[in-house]
């Protein structure tokens, strides 16, 4: 008997012992997901009784906010977004029907007032909730211009300070209005209207860079050993025969006898496809992993937001150069290359800062109702990706570019701009991805930028030059420079 009541007890013992195991698992080690789920009933209902924080952008906007209301005697919260058409990609949305995205997302425990210990009368719902406000690096002049320059077109850009990182401006077109998340009907047009305004082309478009792509072949000329400067002289014949088509240059133009410096200023194809067969898959490959290519840049946003660049066949990342790789076409920005904008702008802030590349964010603080930072994030350095010394030649060449070449229609009154352009064929019918990446001023820069505007019949240097002048002007006014 004795024997039999003690296997009872263990029975029992273990029975208890397994079911606290399991109740601490869902109530720590798994609360945070089944919070975060949005099947979740009960923490819809427990978040609409939280006072989330405000988004705020950098010249103090306030561009998302809870917005109290009292239904039977209980105070309620829905998220309110007073500039609803204003970097609605970066913001995202909060929703207990639809989820959250953007910062919204990325920055939820601080919004929500939960970075930190609850105090226990919160956790019982005796108190409010109130999230923490975040700040952003986003200015929304810089924002409105770049918004309203890409209007009425499929595109995006995304301007920054190359010596810091921050995201000043991150367009993405066509967009929507936040305000309209919350409304179901409203929401279902949003998402399944033409060309999909719910995805962010910044981080998320992929498009053959074109001749954009010529900077990063140039500066793994100038780091090789091969002898390469700004003077080097070539003989262009206009045809260059490789594997496949040959390789002509736009209009069927041929330049004769030139030098490195106007080969970018004319952005001449036949010469950077020899550059790139003669660097070969090693250094071509090495410089496109010293930019960065072939992996996601670190910004501060959800990852499943933000796509890697790189060599893609059928929607998947190969290793930027493989065995083969068509280095002729990959050299001039073709040839299965698919980059982001957000991207190539790291491509054109790396040049403008010294070769130093700096990890590009989207929030500077988080600071809780009391005005302390329970958040903070400074400036930091990724890597070296060339030395300062090429970097300086190749500021000289693409503010030679601006001057006198393909981007004269970047160019800024009273200021140098250092930029590169781009048309990449998309085989639909005569129409291009058109591209304008570069920094101003050229010897000290206070931005970098990548525009692309998708489908247009016209050239980078029509179709995105002007957009990243008025983007590029903005900013630097409002820099102070």
């Amino acid at each position: 008997m004795n024997t039999s009541i003690r296997r009872l007890f263990a029975v029992l013992a273990c029975g208890f012992l397994l079911l606290g195991l399991l109740l601490g698992y869902w109530q720590v080690v798994a609360a945070g997901d089944l919070a975060d789920r949005t099947d979740n009933r009960q923490a819809q209902r427990r978040d609409q009784t939280v006072d989330r924080g405000r988004i705020i952008t950098a010249d103090r906007i306030v561009v998302a906010r809870s917005v109290p209301r009292v239904i039977r005697g209980q105070t309620t919260y829905v998220r309110g977004y007073p500039q609803g058409t204003l970097a609605p990609h970066v913001v995202g949305y909060a929703s207990p029907q639809v989820g959250s995205t953007g910062l919204e997302a990325q920055y939820n425990s601080y919004l929500r007032g939960s970075y930190g210990a609850e105090p226990l009368l919160v956790r019982l719902r005796l108190r409010t909730a109130h999230g923490a406000d975040i700040h952003l690096t986003i200015d929304q002049r810089v924002q409105e211009v770049a918004d309203q320059q890409l209007l009425g077109r499929k595109g995006a850009v995304v301007a920054i300070d190359p010596k810091t990182g921050a995201i000043l401006a991150m367009a993405s077109s066509p967009g929507y209005d936040l305000a309209k998340v919350s409304d179901p009907k409203a929401f279902a047009q949003i998402r399944t209207a033409p060309d999909s305004p719910l995805y962010n082309r910044a981080t998320q478009g992929r498009y053959p860079p074109g001749s954009t792509f010529k900077l990063v072949t140039l500066v793994a000329a100038l780091e090789s050993d091969l002898g390469y400067s700004s003077q080097t002289r070539f003989d262009d014949t206009g045809t260059l025969r490789t594997n496949g088509p040959p390789i002509r240059n736009f209009g069927g133009h041929v330049y004769g006898d030139h030098d490195l410096t106007q080969a970018l200023t004319n952005s001449v194809n036949t010469t950077f496809a020899r550059i790139g067969l003669n660097l070969g898959a090693n250094r071509m490959g090495e410089q496109m992993e010293a930019f960065g290519f072939g992996r996601k840049p670190g910004i501060d946003l959800p990852g499943n937001e933000v796509l890697a660049s790189g060599r893609y066949q059928g929607g998947k990342l190969l290793p930027n150069i493989a065995g083969d790789a068509d280095l002729a076409r990959i050299a001039i920005g073709q040839e299965k290359l698919s980059v982001t904008p957000l991207e190539m702008a790291m491509v054109a802030a790396t040049i403008a800062n010294g070769c130093t590349q700096m990890r590009p964010y989207l929030v500077t603080n988080a600071v809780d109702r009391s005005g302390s930072d329970v958040f903070e994030q400074s400036p930091s350095q990724v890597r070296q990706v060339c030395s300062a010394d090429t970097a300086r030649i190749v500021t000289d060449m693409m503010g030679n570019v601006v001057r006198e070449g393909t981007g004269t229609q970047a160019a800024l009154q009273g200021l140098d701009v250092a930029g590169k352009t781009g048309t990449a064929e998309t085989g639909d019918g005569g129409l291009n991805d058109a591209w304008f990446v570069g920094f101003a001023p050229k010897d000290d820069p206070k931005v970098a930028i990548a525009v692309v505007v998708e489908g247009t019949p016209d050239t980078g240097g029509v179709a995105a030059a002007p957009i990243a002048r008025e983007v590029m002007k903005k900013a630097i006014e409002r820099s102070g420079g």
